[in-house]
């Protein structure tokens, strides 16, 4: 699986990984089982990030999440 996007966000995804592995394998899981094929998380700096699962491409992708 690729992990592709915002490298902001990419950044705040490997401090989680760091971190908190169990919360990051919830982030994974609630991304690609989902209805709408993500799942939205806060940095450490409070900014709000979204993981996207693109099932044809085998991606993960981390967008900042501004409406949220």
């Amino acid at each position: 699986m690729n992990l592709a996007g915002d490298p902001e966000g990419l950044v705040e995804l490997k401090r989680i990984k760091e971190e908190r592995k169990d919360f990051l394998r919830f982030l994974i899981t609630e991304a690609k089982t989902s209805f709408a094929r993500e799942a939205s998380f806060k940095g450490s700096d409070g900014r709000r990030w979204k993981l996207v699962f693109h099932g044809q491409r085998d991606e993960l992708e981390v967008t900042p999440a501004d409406n949220l």
